[in-house]
């Protein structure tokens, strides 16, 4: 939390640090992600609650954005489709996100991103869980602080006590700071101007362009939606469409 800085210079310079320090993880992911879809199998994104379903959503049917994705929409744990509080309390709900993995239909060989700035509540590891029990490749999105700083006993952890960072094949740090806003200014009581949606957006972007640039440098066309809106949009993607229709549940 910072006074005397703009939302701008904040966002800047969260970017910077994680372009920085996070580097080579898009570069593994695009090559992990890139080798997956080569195969001819899934990327899986899932959100696991909340807000933080945000750069899962922004991955799936996205014009200029890979086609082969699989959004794992974990309904009632969502606050615009199932009520805030009520999604709130099932995203600290055990045995209710392995199931919608289940759902989905996660196979072996695939790969899963799991996206949650926490990383610590029952949605967000029963997620990664089933993704490995599954046989798939984890790529964790999510804040390290979060990780570090929540008590080891706090009631909104998963009962394992576990951190997203622990378990996955592959953790993307977003240095989401505890509380998510990054402003406080004199005589307001409390912090605000939420963070993630600016650093996971920019995760997921670099993540989708390690991986385009990695099939191409092995003479692959990757699948990239067209925007259906430009002059061809739709008989582009006709091919994409018929060919997924029947192996992505929400296509």
């Amino acid at each position: 939390m910072v006074k005397g800085k703009s939302y701008l210079e904040l966002t800047v310079e969260f970017l910077e640090k994680i372009e920085k320090e996070q580097a080579e993880n898009f570069k593994k992911a695009g090559q992990v992600i890139g080798d997956v879809l080569m195969k001819d199998q899934l990327l899986h994104v899932v959100g696991t609650g909340g807000h933080t379903d945000l750069p899962a959503y922004d991955m799936f049917y996205r014009a200029g954005g890979l086609v082969p994705i699989n959004y794992i929409i974990p309904i009632g744990a969502l606050y615009g489709a199932s009520g805030a509080t009520h999604g709130m309390r099932i995203e600290r709900c055990p045995d209710y996100m392995n199931r919608v993995v289940d759902y989905y239909g996660v196979e072996k060989g695939d790969v899963a991103i799991i996206f949650n700035n926490i990383g610590v509540n029952a949605a967000t590891i029963d997620a990664i869980l089933e993704c490995k029990k599954k046989g798939a490749y984890t790529i964790g999105v999510g804040g390290s602080p979060w990780q570090k700083e929540i008590p080891h006993d706090h009631f909104t952890r998963h009962p394992s006590r576990k951190n997203m960072m622990e378990l996955v094949d592959l953790f993307i740090d977003d240095y989401n700071p505890v509380g998510d806003s990054v402003m406080e200014i004199d005589g307001f009581d409390r912090p605000f101007a939420p963070i993630s949606a600016m650093t996971d957006g920019y995760i997921v972007r670099r993540m989708e362009i390690e991986t385009i640039k990695y099939m191409v440098s092995k003479g692959v066309t990757p699948k990239v939606w067209m925007s259906a809106n430009c002059v061809g949009g739709d008989q582009a993607n006709a091919q994409y469409v018929k060919e997924y229709f029947h192996r992505i549940k929400n296509l």
